[in-house]
């Protein structure tokens, strides 16, 4: 498989949970305005972009490689605003303490590392493809 159909089904992947914010476009009225934001943030550049880019990036379309780096840098950007919130709550790094608060510290904790360990090499390699394909089409 080449690298950008790899690219293109993670970033796949990590847009599909963002489209399940459209189950809650229903519902918005009755939450506040911070949290509204937050829904259509992620409908919008996690969901739309993350799918739609992971299409297009897996057909070769320069669009594609855009629209991933724009799904991966908020991934990468939640994730580590998720790390200094969970640090603020009082979170310990021991493995009776994350068992016991699976749900509210060891849960987000965990989805976080791994969108930014897959998160970090997937943006530089998706640079370097792009910045390799914009400085082959200045050089012509």
């Amino acid at each position: 498989m080449k690298k950008r159909k790899i690219i293109g089904l993670l970033t796949i992947l990590a847009g599909l949970p963002g489209l399940g914010g459209l189950l809650l476009l229903d519902r918005l009225d009755s939450y506040p305005s911070a949290a509204i934001i937050v829904v259509v943030n992620a409908i919008v550049i996690r969901g739309v972009c993350g799918t739609l880019g992971g299409v297009l990036i897996w057909r070769g379309n320069t669009w594609g490689y855009y629209l991933s780096l724009i799904t991966w840098l908020y991934l990468v950007v939640v994730s580590i605003l998720t790390f200094t919130q969970l640090y603020d709550n009082g979170i310990v790094l021991s493995f009776g303490f994350l068992k016991e608060h699976y749900s509210s510290f060891g849960r987000p904790l965990l989805l976080s590392l791994l969108k930014v360990l897959f998160g970090l090499p997937l943006i530089h390699i998706i640079l370097n493809d792009l910045l390799r394909t914009h400085g082959l089409k200045q050089s012509s």
